[in-house]
Order: structure tokens, then sequence, then C-alpha cells
């Protein structure tokens, strides 16, 4: 039987017609955890072996770092993240600072390489939550990828902890976890027949609990004050379509095949606002081990 590496090289070696999709999943410091499993398909040579590639949040930063191949974005995590310049609960504004993510550490620290995004053959897409309607809108056409690091610091732009529209265009955003968290959807609407997902949290975490839903609602209200009601209304985020998405990955559609990534440790979950950096750097590279192991694993029959 074949294994996802054997699939990827017939793929990347254009011996199929199929639309491969890669769907990366954010979740602050969480998303240590994708970071370090997309080091692995780097490490393999797959960086433009997927026909599209989606991200929310900062899914949508490690998506990019993907794309230019630099094999050391996990270390934004570890090394540049795991402070209190980014996570600081005492701080009366930006708890989580965004600003400091974008300015700071990739603007200066860890700049990507805008031509080697240019000059990819993978399509890279960045879902945004539009701050006036709480709809849902994808960033394709990135004008040369001008405005990158805008579209990074509006993706991330987490509504209570962060608490700032950032505008991109002519249009303001907020965090694209609010709308989508894990995009599936948009690789099966770009028309993707095989699509690899990366999450970082199980899958059996999601559960719909009323009396826990009914609770964050409550603090919402109360401290979600700079968003308007559309955008309140989906956070912490879009529970039809997060629904609708694990169902899609659960129970893929016909014609669409879609493989599952998630830790596979449960000890070594992390929380989105985890600044451990002994913490973080193990969830990294349980990304890095297990997408190791996902290439190699016997797929099963469909």
């Amino acid at each position: 039987m074949p294994n996802l590496y054997d699939v990827l090289i017939s793929h990347k070696n254009k011996k199929d017609k199929k639309i491969f999709g890669l769907v990366v999943q954010g979740g602050g410091m969480r998303a240590s955890y994708s970071a370090g499993a997309l080091v692995t398909l780097l490490e393999y040579g797959f960086e433009e072996t997927f026909d599209h590639v989606v991200g929310s949040s900062a899914g949508a930063m490690n998506a990019a770092y993907f794309l230019a191949t630099d094999k050391d974005a996990a270390h934004i995590y570890t090394d540049d993240l795991s402070n209190k310049n980014f996570v600081n609960l005492l701080r009366s504004e930006k708890k989580v600072d965004v600003d400091y993510v974008v300015d700071m550490v990739l603007k200066h620290k860890r700049p990507i390489d805008i031509s080697k995004l240019i000059n990819t053959r993978s399509k890279l897409h960045v879902v945004l939550t539009n701050a006036k309607t709480g709809k849902k809108e994808v960033v394709s056409n990135h004008r040369q990828f001008a405005e990158i690091y805008e579209e990074f610091r509006a993706t991330a732009a987490i509504p209570i902890l962060y608490d700032k529209k950032i505008k991109v265009g002519n249009k303001e955003y907020v965090d694209g976890g609010v709308a989508d968290l894990i995009p599936v959807d948009v690789a099966i609407r770009l028309g993707c027949t095989d699509i690899v997902v990366i999450m970082t949290q199980q899958i059996i975490s999601y559960r719909f609990d009323r009396q826990h839903e009914r609770l964050v609602k409550h603090l919402i209200r109360r401290f979600a004050k700079q968003q308007v009601d559309a955008v309140k209304k989906n956070l912490p985020t879009n529970k039809k379509v997060l629904k609708l998405n694990l169902r899609r990955i659960s129970k893929p559609l016909k014609k669409t095949r879609v493989y599952l990534l998630e830790p596979s440790d449960e000890e070594s979950l992390i929380s989105l606002l985890t600044i451990d950096k002994d913490k973080v750097e193990t969830f990294a590279k349980l990304g890095v081990e297990d997408m190791d192991k996902f290439l190699q694993a016997e797929l099963p029959k469909v």
C-alpha cells in the first residue's frame, strides 16, 4: 500500500492530474506544532508540491514561511515569542501583542523572502474576518505580496486579547480564525481533490457543550466591547463553519480525499497563550516527528 510520501512524490513529479491543497491551522502558540510539521515537509522537498496553501491566523504565517522555504520558522515560537513581549495578561491593552510579532519579529528578526513567495508555483490563500460583517474573506491576490505583513497582522488580530481592527486594502479585518478556524472548505472551493490538513489541536477536543458556550458568550459580551455585533456573534469562532469543516475532515465529499495530521501526544498539548519555552519547543518537535511518521505511514484503503 502507498503512503502519503508516495502520493506527494507522484504529484510533485506531475504524474497525476489531482489538485493538492494544504490547510494549516493556527491557534496562537499552538501554531508551533504546525510550524514544526511544515519544517519536515520542507526537509522532504515538498514546498512546491501543493497547488493551494490555505491558512488562517498564525497558520497563514506558517504557510507563507513554508512557501518561502524558511526552515527556521519554528524557532519564531521558541526563540522570539515565548516571552512576555508577546503574551502578558497583566497589560491593560494588547495582552497578546500582534504588533510585536509583525513589526519586531517578522519584519526585522526573521523577514520573509518575498522573492521566493512571488516565484513559487503554489498559491497562498490567507483567511480574514471582515470586522464590519463578521464574514470570512480570503485574500489570494497579494499584489506581489506588498501587503503580506498587514495580512499577517489582520489574520492574527485576536478580539479581546489584541482587540484592534487592521486595514488591508480598503477594508478592516480581525482574526481569520473567528470566521474559519480550520479552512478546509476554502481548499474544497478551490477545487482541491486531495487535502492535507495540519491541525494544532486533536480533533476530539472540539466539543459543543451548551453550558460552556453560554459562559463563553457571557464573557464575550462583557469584554469584546470593541467588536461589532456581527463579529461578537461568531466569537470565539463560527461554530457552524467549524462543524462543517470537522464533518468534511471525518467524512470527506466524494472525489475528495483528506489526510489529517493532529498532535499525537495529549500530554504535550499547549494553549494558545503558553510562553513556557520548554513546552513550546516540545510541541514544535512533536510536529516535526508526527509529520515524519505521517508521511511514512501506510494509507488506509479508500
